[in-house]
């Protein structure tokens, strides 16, 4: 891996122009008001989709098993067709055929609002060759090769839509964690002001400087930095009582960071001023070395000083991304990329008892990350767990391992002696991890293969630069409760060419807000008004919920204050099983999400439906799954849908079905009944059924 020197600014990404703000609005009409809706954040089930190669039954199976551990709504599971069938694409391809489909599919059936990532099965091009997006950027990096991946296009896909090439600048993504210095970065305003003000710094015209600075205010949703700003160029130029001001306003809206005030000596001549030392005796007095946890928001628009806001010209959005798994070229086995999300799964919540190690060797894998270790061990150390840097390619012989930072082009983990432990994130700085054609170097699954939840790799070569891989702090993000796909893109400032391999529901640290669903069962008749009683988990690491969202068949219908009776009309109309999704949100910064579902029967029990088939089925040559209409209806045309893709249609006199395995893929297949009217409108659907396939 060739030796780069840490960049310290994006490429051709400075600030965040009117210019590129009319760039990203057009991306909106292209993604047909992905922003609607409530702002919520964290992850379950509900808030994610999950992608499926429709030409491969790997990817079908691999999907199936995801989706029944992680009880995904099946409205939520996407199929796209015609995937190109190869590693390498070129990014129209990537648009016109994964990305585009995709984000319309997820406008269509009424998902937008909620949705936080997306979750690719196995059996897709892992690699883009962005080339053509960058022909016009003057003065490019040559550490910015144009390959990116498909997680990482997936999460920048604002800029991707609109074939902006701010998307590979080395600080492209601003949800991610870093200095707390970035917040004083001064990205508002026009050009030209950004440009006067910065002479007027360098030529200590503080008067000037801090009225410009006060112009700056009122263009920005969250202006504390500004007025800290501001407060330093008034006390300097002598005016106190503007600096006091300016000073008490930032704390108020959200300045927390007291030694930067008091060490610094722009504010040495209001030491002795009582109403100065009042103001900052108020202020908290947090870590400003490195920016703190927080959740993962779809919803919310991320600025280049890392502040989030709802208003759309205030930043920019993004969409989490990761892949399964990868199950073909120099990926995993099948059965191995299954077996790590069982494993993954129960990991859940319960927060293992195990160390963090940080790989110190003379390698520029591990040299290049090495700064950054000191705040991470002293972060987790902080929060009690066993954290330390060790001077040796890999943990050693009997070590229980949560999380592990290390930097070899090859090498063979269980020759360590040391445990991944279920739901442990393991990280290795190589140039080939993402590679899966390549041979020379291992890849980043071979880390699921022995234990981890998660890993990545980067898709070609990205030279040793600590912006492109994960952060050390990522392992304070995770063991801070953090979905392991939250923790990633917390962690990573340049996310463009990073493949992000595993499990992104992963939770084992989080405090979510745990609850059972009474007064309700599944199978019940519901009409009218509907009472169900929430009672809080007594399970330990639960906290208060603050937020309560209510989804039917997967599509949010109401969100409110959480409350532990919930009432719920049922239209007359309905007719058929529906299921009852409950969504509790924790409170700030990490806004933990829990929830429970149920399938329950509406209308008359006249007009029911059901299907039938085997538990378990074996797929063999020439034989079909047989599932038939127990009761079918008296008009309409009546379907099999696995998931929310329709398999067959038949007239209603004909109620047995035939089905094709390569059509549905091994493991839990989860099916359904519909009836269809004009236009292939459901009218109503049965209760589900899974048939455990065996390939």
């Amino acid at each position: 891996m060739p030796r780069h020197p840490y960049p310290n600014q994006p490429h051709s990404s400075p600030g965040f122009s009117s210019k590129s703000s009319t760039i990203l609005v057009l991306a909106l009409v292209v993604l047909i008001q992905l922003l609607g809706g409530q702002s919520q954040a964290g992850a379950t089930g509900s808030e994610w989709i999950v992608v499926v190669n429709g030409d491969s039954t790997n990817s079908r199976t691999l999907a199936n098993h995801f989706c029944a551990l992680r009880n995904i709504p099946f409205r939520n599971v996407i199929v796209l067709r015609s995937v190109p069938d190869r590693d390498r694409i070129s990014v129209d391809e990537f648009r016109d055929r994964i990305l585009g489909p995709l984000l319309k599919e997820i406008e269509a059936r009424g998902l937008a609002p909620t949705i936080q990532g997306i979750a690719y099965s196995c059996d897709f091009p892992t690699a883009v060759a962005i080339d053509s997006d960058l022909k016009e950027l003057k003065d490019r990096s040559t550490y910015l090769t144009p390959v990116g991946s498909i997680n990482g296009l997936t999460y920048l896909f604002r800029w991707v839509l609109a074939k902006n090439p701010m998307y590979i600048g080395f600080e492209a993504n601003w949800f991610a964690a870093r200095e707390g210095s970035a917040l004083l970065n001064v990205y508002t305003g026009t050009p030209e002001q950004r440009q006067e003000l910065q002479e007027f710094l360098e030529n200590n015209l503080h008067e000037q400087a801090a009225q410009r600075i006060d112009d700056l205010r009122d263009t920005v949703e969250n202006s504390f930095p500004i007025d800290f700003l501001a407060a330093r160029q008034w006390s300097l130029a002598g005016n106190k009582s503007k600096a006091k001001e300016r000073l008490a306003s930032a704390i108020r809206k959200g300045w927390r960071y007291r030694k930067e005030i008091t060490g610094d000596p722009a504010f040495d001549s209001l030491t002795d001023d009582p109403e100065f030392q009042k103001i900052v005796n108020r202020c908290p007095n947090d870590d400003f070395r490195y920016l703190p946890t927080r959740g993962f928001d779809a919803r919310r628009f991320y600025a280049p000083n890392t502040l989030e806001s709802l208003k759309p010209d205030q930043g920019i959005s993004y969409l989490l991304s990761t892949m399964l798994s990868v199950t073909r070229d120099q990926g995993i086995t099948m059965p191995e990329a299954i077996a790590h999300l069982e494993r993954s799964a129960l990991a859940d919540y319960s927060r293992p008892v195990g160390g963090y190690f940080f790989m110190s060797t003379s390698d520029v894998r591990t040299t290049a990350r090495e700064p950054n270790f000191a705040i991470a061990v002293e972060k987790l150390k902080d929060m009690k767990l066993d954290a330390r840097v060790v001077k040796s390619p890999l943990p050693g012989v009997f070590q229980k391992v949560n999380g592990v930072t290390f930097g070899l082009a090859q090498f063979n983990w269980p020759r360590s002696g040391a445990q991944l432990l279920p739901g442990s994130i393991a990280e290795n700085l190589t140039s080939l991890g993402g590679v899966m054609t390549d041979t020379s170097q291992t890849k980043s699954t071979e880390l699921l293969r022995f234990g981890a939840a998660i890993s990545s790799g980067t898709v070609t070569e990205p030279y040793a630069i600590q912006n492109k891989f994960p952060h050390p702090m990522i392992h304070v993000h995770y063991a801070q409760g953090l979905t392991s796909a939250e923790a990633y893109y917390q962690s990573v400032l340049c996310p463009y060419q990073l493949l992000i391999v595993g499990d992104p529901l992963c939770q084992p640290f989080a405090e979510s807000p745990r609850f059972m669903m009474q007064g309700i069962k599944r199978g019940d008749r519901v009409k009218g008004v509907v009472t169900l009683q929430l009672v809080a988990s007594e399970a330990d690491h639960t906290v208060d919920p603050v937020r309560l969202t209510w989804f039917v068949d997967g599509v949010p219908k109401n969100e409110s204050p959480f409350q532990n009776r919930v009432r719920v009309q049922v239209a007359d109309a309905d007719q058929g099983a529906q299921e009852w999704r409950l969504v509790a949100k924790g409170p700030k910064p990490f806004e933990h999400r829990f929830e429970q579902s149920v399938w329950v029967m509406t209308g008359p029990a006249e007009s029911d439906i059901s299907i039938q088939g085997p538990e378990r089925w074996t797929a063999k040559d020439g034989e079909k799954l047989k599932i038939t209409f127990a009761n079918p209806p008296k008009a309409g045309t009546i379907a099999i849908r696995h998931d929310w893709e329709i398999l067959a249609k038949q007239p209603i006199d004909q109620t047995t079905f035939e089905l094709d395995a390569k059509d549905f893929g091994a493991g839990p297949v989860r099916l359904q009944g519909i009836v269809l009217g004009e236009n292939d409108q459901v009218l109503r659907a049965s209760m589900p059924i899974t048939v455990q396939v065996e390939g």
